[in-house]
């Protein structure tokens, strides 16, 4: 085929896919307008401006996208994992700046970032002042809508530019990528579907939990996408088991691998789901968390055995889902629970979930990779394989594991590093890394570093490029940074 002389600009399937998630973005502005009609309020303009926006900007990228018929290359899918996420930041601004609720627009632009990358974090409690209905509203779609998205990337454009699934139990499952437009849309059709009912299934737990609908709305919202809130401790105030059992299944389900519900539901079987070992592992972890949280607590005498195993639960399920919901006064906890509560954010859910963290099938792995190394020093002419669910894990996949495990540990050491220069402790700085890069925020809070609202622009703004990062699983940035040097080289 003869290569075209549009160069870099031939990238259909990028605009394509920016345009139809604009178009997303532009729709989903329109729920806080009917919201905003049904309460009589006077400033649905600030959503029905951005929704304009959007519209058109998709409309726009759309046509650019309309000669999309090959496939999808590792560069356009880098390329869009690297830039939707500014574009939805920028929308999801706009309401907070025209409502005139955030002034600083860089402050609003922080705000949306960690909305959209489900990281939780802000500058406010949004209880220091009154926000209208549909602005509380919009605050949790945002959240949900980065969830949504990085499932949609998850199982359309990743698989592109990784190599794979970031693993390979997808074999196993009988799922199938393609790099075709109609095959992707086939994929996220899926993904949306068991991610829409998931949503649903939290939304009556919370109501059976006593939340009035709106109350259950946004935190079915917030909760399924594994963002938490502007305020971890949004439960705290209510003390209520059954709202912190209602919130805790809730995050136990958004940390569930979505495609492996998907497969299960068009089987009809629930031992499909039940045998998944990364499912498996990631409960037993789940429980020796909560057990160990609870011991410690009720050691030191902070609380009774009931309540200490219902705090260490429902903290474990929080911040493994790196939710980052508190039901209890976390950051006065013994430093054991602390620091264990710290580590779960890193290894984070199910592979393909909405939530954040390293992942339980990537630590398996290396797990497994590691008892492999020893049983082959100790026997040099052995064969030994690495397996999961019966299957051998490609030689590749290994190494994109490997890769990934120790890209994810340096940037997090030298991000920490960065964000010490602005006068933080050790513990702070390290929490806000962790915090930023595995989309669990409140990881801050543990350490005594909760409020951005005073901290410099450019600490703000370098946590919004952490947030990013670990949304797009760092591998498309270094993508962007190897073909930039390439061609800034054969230009020089």
């Amino acid at each position: 085929m003869k290569k075209s002389s549009r160069g870099v600009w031939e990238l259909e399937l990028f605009w394509l896919l920016m345009g139809r998630v604009a178009e997303i973005m532009g729709g989903a502005l329109l729920i806080p307008v009917a919201d905003g009609l049904f309460w009589h309020e006077t400033d649905i303009w600030v959503f029905l401006v951005p929704s304009v926006l959007a519209f058109a900007l998709g409309g726009a990228f759309c046509y650019l996208g309309r000669h999309h018929m090959r496939q999808l290359n590792v560069w356009e899918g880098a390329l869009f994992m690297v830039l939707v996420w500014p574009m939805l930041s920028v929308f999801g601004m706009m309401p907070y700046v025209l409502a005139d609720v955030i002034r600083d627009p860089l402050t609003a632009l922080f705000e949306s970032v960690a909305a959209v990358t489900t990281t939780g974090i802000s500058c406010y409690t949004y209880t220091d002042f009154v926000m209208p209905h549909s602005l509380v509203l919009w605050h949790s779609l945002l959240n949900w809508l980065g969830g949504l998205n990085f499932i949609l990337i998850l199982t359309t454009v990743l698989p592109q530019v990784s190599g794979c699934f970031g693993l390979t139990l997808t074999a196993r499952q009988s799922i199938f990528f393609s790099p075709l437009w109609n095959k992707m849309a086939s994929s996220a059709w899926q993904g949306f579907r068991i991610y829409a009912v998931l949503t649903l299934l939290s939304f009556a737990l919370f109501l059976l939990a006593g939340l009035m609908p709106f109350d259950a709305v946004t935190s079915a919202l917030v909760t399924l996408s594994s963002s938490g809130t502007a305020d971890p401790s949004l439960f705290m105030p209510y003390d209520l088991w059954p709202l912190e059992l209602a919130a805790g299944i809730s995050m136990v389900l958004a940390a569930l691998n979505p495609l492996l519900c998907w497969k299960s539901w068009q089987r009809r079987s629930i031992r499909l789901f039940l045998r998944d070992t990364e499912w498996q592992v990631y409960l037993m972890i789940l429980v020796a968390g909560g057990v160990l949280i609870a011991l410690n607590l009720s050691r030191n005498g902070l609380c009774d055995g009931v309540t200490s195993l219902r705090y260490g639960f429902f903290q474990a399920a929080s911040f493994l889902s790196t939710c980052g919901f508190v039901s209890a006064p976390c950051w006065d906890w013994p430093p054991f629970s602390r620091l264990l509560l710290f580590i779960f954010v890193f290894i984070g859910g199910c592979i393909g979930s909405a939530g954040g963290g390293i992942k339980v099938i990537r630590f398996l792995v290396l797990l497994r990779m590691a008892l492999a190394e020893v049983r082959h020093t100790l026997h040099p002419h052995m064969v030994v394989s690495i397996k999961v669910d019966g299957l051998a894990v490609p030689a590749k996949v290994v190494g994109r594991i490997l890769s990934f495990f120790f890209l994810f540990i340096a940037i997090f050491a030298l991000s920490a590093l960065v964000i010490s220069l602005s006068g933080v402790s050790m513990m702070q700085a390290m929490g806000v890394a962790a915090g930023c890069l595995t989309s669990a925020g409140s990881t801050a809070a543990l350490f005594g570093s909760g409020d951005f609202l005073w901290t410099p622009y450019w600490l703000k703004m370098f946590c919004a490029f952490l947030m990013v990062l670990g949304r797009i699983e760092i591998f498309s940035f270094f993508v962007l940074i190897d073909r930039g040097v390439r061609s800034f080289g054969k230009n020089w």
